[in-house]
């Protein structure tokens, strides 16, 4: 079975959330970035999506990037940022 390549607004998320998470912007996300705790499987740098009933925020950047955060391998999100050239959106 064929991998789906991530589209460039999933990479930008990626890369945004790296950057979040590692304090690179100058963005307050102590209320929203909640670490999970316990982890069993992946990596140990996990959140908690926030629970919503509303598709406006249930689609809208942090639940959807901490999805996207939650599912990348551990290598990646401790990797550098230059490591993640491959996911930057390019024109």
């Amino acid at each position: 079975m064929e991998r789906k390549k991530p589209d460039r607004r999933q990479a930008a998320k990626v890369v945004m959330m790296y950057r979040i998470v590692n304090n690179l912007v100058d963005i307050d996300s102590r209320s929203v970035l909640i670490p999970a705790g316990v982890h069993t499987r992946g990596h140990a740098n996990r959140f908690i999506v926030p629970f919503t009933t509303v598709n406006a925020y249930q689609y809208s950047f942090f639940p959807t990037g901490i999805r996207l955060w939650n599912g990348l391998p551990e290598q990646v999100v401790n990797s550098r940022l230059s490591s993640l050239a491959p996911l930057a959106v390019r024109r």
